[in-house]
């Protein structure tokens, strides 16, 4: 048994066909997830109105999004914050620079 995400896994071994193992290998690189998680995510989708299985993604989903309202009660930006990308990327550069020049 695993423990990834939230809940432990459970192994599984399966047979599928070398046109289906192709089809997987390629997708899963497409979609930059491994090929456990997309056969996961079929099986999520294939299971989805099985009772119990749509309860538990929306747990996790309303666990997900009060932990965001909880992080953005806690990290507000002063009221007169303007994003400046450019004035960023300076400041990281000069940070970089001061870094290089105490290495050298």
């Amino acid at each position: 048994m695993y423990m990834m995400y939230s809940r432990p896994m459970v192994r599984k071994q399966l047979y599928i066909t070398e046109l289906q193992d192709r089809a997987l290998k390629r997708q899963a690189k497409a979609l930059g997830v491994s090929e456990a998680e997309l056969v996961r995510q079929a099986l999520d989708d294939m299971l989805r109105e099985v009772p119990g299985v749509r309860a538990h993604r929306r747990e996790a989903l309303d666990r997900l999004l009060d932990n965001t309202r909880r992080l953005a009660e806690h990290h507000r930006l002063v009221d007169d914050y303007l994003f400046d990308r450019d004035a960023l990327y300076a400041e990281r550069e000069d940070r970089w620079r001061q870094g290089t020049r105490r290495s050298s």
